[in-house]
């Protein structure tokens, strides 16, 4: 417990000053009880000190309150609340509890206390000790956390949530007998202390009655629910797949690799163990823009039976100063306690920028996140599966290595058999009426287009019908709406020609596979394509 950890480092002296980062008041409440005692706190005889004063300072409020009297402390005009406890701390055996910090300008105020009362050798003579508990260690200067003793709480364990639920439990089913006379058959079981994973102690209290007032029992979706809340407030995405590879068109080469590579194994793991072989934690997709990069992996994790969670590197960024380090570290602390699921990152270049490369002026938190993103990732006990966009390659290569991001995977623009099926499935997905439409004609017209721009084409060329009030789109109504369109096909062929030579020089690239892409994509081009050429060229 985190408590046994403060009495272990206070007992030996290491400062007199705690920072304890958590979000979950539950944990001021833990000190709390501790601290209050009519006689002798309980906190007092585990570091063998009869405390003389306990103070709980409230920043928000401003106020000062004794443990011992369970009253406020008058505080002088000329004198700032730190002032007073300065002299307290200094004075006696006294044990002060600050909360709480959750802006820098509150780390700021305290910092100009924390520097003199952490080593000084009046606190440390009386054992005096204050306890400031925080949103984020990163609120506070480096040099600050340097001078003391740092405790992170993680959000709960399975013990703490059984006796939060066995409280709330209890506490229904004597409400209900008391008030209304009525017995409730109320329980909860291992299912619903996993389900509760990776939520605070208030958070889980919060989703138990949630759970039993919206269905009058405890049900573990309402905690999966309750999460999916929480990163809805962080702007993460929860997606459920409805579709998958049958509904991307093309690429038969890429949907029977990542098949044989990647679904196989992580649904059946043991084929991989069979063989000596890890389960893959991560895959790059990199291509052009418009690839549909972001609905294969939608249909990726569809195959693998996985939701998938949809995030941006402006999720994990933050203005003020220590809020990014502690977004990562909640953010990655949940996804974990989804698994498993598919956890997809758009634009991941600019996650994964490489280091020597950074602009300095952001006081390093560019850097500090890359760390902590870095460190989740090659966590061996990581078991969220990673899937990064992006059409920028220039990465840091700490994050492309093995047991990070395992492969990087060429997304090309559909070939000529891709641009076929991708018109045919949005025709039949939007039901659109079609008559006399040579889809292998318009396909030959549109090499180099992406996904997304053949979208469009069938939609315009609906739209075109429809002003022209006639009952089914045409092959006419195709080729006019292709007028309109005005794509620069040598161009797109430099960058993907500059794209295939940079993934020819990375190791962390499977070359056997790129050839395989490369050849298939070819093949099915017709003779006089430019495309041929230019792969032939490469």
């Amino acid at each position: 417990m985190w408590i046994e950890d403060l009495v272990l480092h206070r007992n030996a002296q290491n400062s007199n000053v705690f920072l304890v980062e958590t979000l979950d008041f539950v944990r001021i409440d833990q000190l709390r009880k501790l601290l209050w005692n009519e006689n002798a706190s309980d906190f007092g005889k585990m570091v063998s000190i009869d405390y003389r004063t306990l103070y709980e300072h409230d920043i928000q409020r401003q106020t000062i309150n004794d443990l011992k009297d369970k009253q406020d402390v008058p505080l002088n005009a000329m004198e700032t609340p730190y002032l007073t406890l300065d002299k307290v701390l200094r004075q006696y055996a006294a044990v002060v509890v600050i909360k709480y910090v959750i802006l820098p300008v509150h780390a700021e105020g305290l910092s100009n206390v924390i520097v003199p009362w952490s080593h000084d050798p009046y606190l440390y003579r009386h054992k005096s000790t204050a306890i400031i508990f925080t949103a984020s260690l990163g609120l506070f200067n480096d040099n600050v956390r340097r001078l003391c003793y740092q405790i992170s709480i993680p959000p709960s364990s399975p013990e703490e949530r059984e006796a939060i639920l066995e409280t709330v439990v209890a506490g229904i089913v004597k409400t209900f007998e008391v008030k209304y006379s009525t017995k409730v058959n109320l329980t909860y079981n291992a299912q619903h202390i996993n389900a509760s994973s990776g939520l605070t102690l208030h958070d889980t209290e919060t989703a138990s009655m949630e759970s039993f007032w919206r269905t009058r029992t405890l049900e573990p979706i309402v905690f999966t629910d309750y999460k999916v809340k929480i990163l809805r407030n962080y702007g993460i995405e929860w997606v459920e797949p409805r579709r998958g590879f049958e509904s991307v068109g093309g690429y038969q080469y890429l949907k029977t690799y990542v098949r044989e590579r990647v679904i196989k194994i992580i649904t059946h793991p043991e084929i991989a163990r069979a063989y000596g072989l890890d389960i893959p934690r991560g895959l790059l997709l990199f291509g052009p823009p418009g690839t549909g990069k972001t609905y294969f992996a939608k249909a990726l994790a569809k195959e693998s039976g996985m939701p998938m969670l949809k995030i941006s590197p402006a999720d994990f960024l933050r203005g003020i100063v220590g809020e990014t380090e502690s977004r990562v570290k909640q953010l990655t602390n949940l996804i974990e306690t989804l698994t498993p699921c598919i956890t997809f990152v758009d634009e991941f270049d600019q996650l994964s920028l490489r280091r020597d490369a950074q602009f300095s002026g952001d006081s390093g938190v560019s850097r500090r996140m890359q760390n902590m993103l870095l460190d989740w990732l090659g966590d061996e006990n990581r078991k969220s599966f990673i899937i990064g966009a992006t059409n920028f390659i220039d990465l840091d290569p700490a994050f492309i290595r093995p047991g990070r991001i395992d492969e990087i995977v060429l997304v090309l623009p559909p070939d000529y058999d891709a641009r076929q099926e991708i018109l045919k499935v949005h025709v039949n997905m939007r039901k659109v009426p079609v008559e006399d439409v040579d889809f292998a004609n318009i396909a030959k017209q549109t090499q180099m287009w992406n996904g997304a721009e053949l979208e469009r084409l069938v939609k315009e060329a609906s739209a075109l019908a429809m002003e022209q009030d006639v009952p089914k789109v045409k092959g006419t109504h195709f080729d006019e709406a292709i007028a309109s369109f005005d794509v620069d096909t040598g161009e797109r062929m430099k960058n993907i020609q500059t794209m295939i030579t940079k993934l020819k020089s990375l190791e962390q690239v499977n070359q056997r596979f790129l050839d395989m892409a490369l050849q298939a994509f070819k093949a099915k081009e017709e003779p006089d394509s430019r495309i041929k050429g230019m792969i032939d060229a490469l």
